[in-house]
């Protein structure tokens, strides 16, 4: 496993540079991060959403019997089978299953699987999130759950204006009823790593979102990076599939490297990569630089990766928007491999 800080280069001291500011929680003053489940609150269940049976198997077509009319103004869910997994709380991560039937007559408008249901056809919900329909319905609910929602087409989509254009009424009634088939923290939850002398450090903001301050005045020519929360899950190893939440700047040295020209924070939406550089699988979106310094670190680690040009994405390979020909600053929460 890689600890600590990398041997690959070193770093000198300098006069620090912020790159990001005004967070509220700080490296050094924090023991722990703040639980998402302690405070999570389940949608209500209530009669419409009790009312929707399922007999299918877990993450397959549910087969479910929908009443009709099945009536509702308000949001209702329900557990139709609950899990054993872990609970999950705003802004983590679920991969579900879904199927949406009409509340008036109990057809079957739409799902997940449109053609099958496989690991593919898996949505990725953030739960808590009122811009996601799926994922606005999780909280609190165990992996391993099948769930009925029953709401308006305007409650699903957030608006009357996206349901029109969905073909629906805003006072559609929908039936939602998704599988959780798997769960991650939306965030590194390892425990705190003692920083290292001259190394960046960093602050987080209470969402997770995080910052950097580097002791740097020159980017360093060598690749660096540095664990900051130590996991204590399953191993990294070359060619897993990663779920990451990934901060990117571009250093520069005039004006102040504050250049984000990626980040999965904004709408909290973790990317899936392959922990391999690009030159070593074509279906990798990691630099060489990332891969090496991902590979070997723990699920629940937050890595913070200093990327030379020489270290980073072969010429024509860099994903699109990324800078090319300078230092790349990543920090990278390690949420789970696939």
């Amino acid at each position: 496993m890689n600890s600590g800080r990398s041997k690959v280069g070193s770093v000198r001291k300098t006069a620090a540079i912020v790159l990001a500011a005004a967070f509220v929680v700080g490296l050094a003053g924090c023991s722990d991060l703040p639980r998402t489940v302690d405070s999570c609150t389940p949608a209500a269940s209530g009669s419409a959403s009790e009312s929707i049976t399922a007999t299918g198997k877990l993450g397959q077509n549910p087969d479910a019997k929908v009443p009709t009319p099945t009536k509702t103004s308000k949001v209702q869910v329900s557990t139709i089978q609950q899990g054993t997994g872990a609970v999950l709380g705003t802004d983590d991560v679920a991969k579900v299953q879904y199927t949406i039937y009409a509340g008036a007559t109990g057809e079957a408008l739409g799902s997940s699987g449109q053609s099958g249901f496989t690991k593919a056809s898996e949505y990725q919900a953030t739960v808590g999130a009122k811009a996601d329909p799926i994922g606005k319905t999780l909280e609190c609910a165990r992996v391993g759950s099948r769930t009925a929602t029953v709401l308006t087409a305007q409650q699903f989509f957030g608006s009357a204006a996206t349901a029109t254009s969905n073909g629906l009424s805003a006072k559609d009634v929908l039936v939602v009823v998704t599988d959780i088939e798997s769960g991650y923290r939306g965030r590194a939850t390892g425990a705190l790593q003692p920083l290292q002398s001259g190394f960046p450090s960093i602050v987080t903001a209470p969402d997770g979102t995080p910052g950097v301050t580097f002791d740097l005045k020159l980017p360093p020519k060598t690749l660096e990076y540095e664990v900051i929360r130590g996991g204590s899950g399953a191993t990294v190893k070359k060619g897993d599939s990663l779920l990451l939440q990934v901060e990117g700047i571009r250093w520069t040295t005039d004006p102040a490297p504050t250049d984000t020209f990626v980040s999965t924070w904004t709408a909290h939406k973790p990317v899936t990569t392959v922990a391999a550089s690009v030159t070593q699988n074509s279906k990798s979106t990691l630099d060489p630089g990332s891969a090496k310094a991902l590979i070997g670190q723990k699920v629940g680690s937050q890595v913070l990766v200093v990327v030379p040009p020489k270290y980073g994405y072969p010429s024509g390979k860099a994903p699109q928007g990324y800078p090319s020909g300078g230092t790349l600053v990543f920090i990278y929460d390690i949420l789970g491999i696939q």
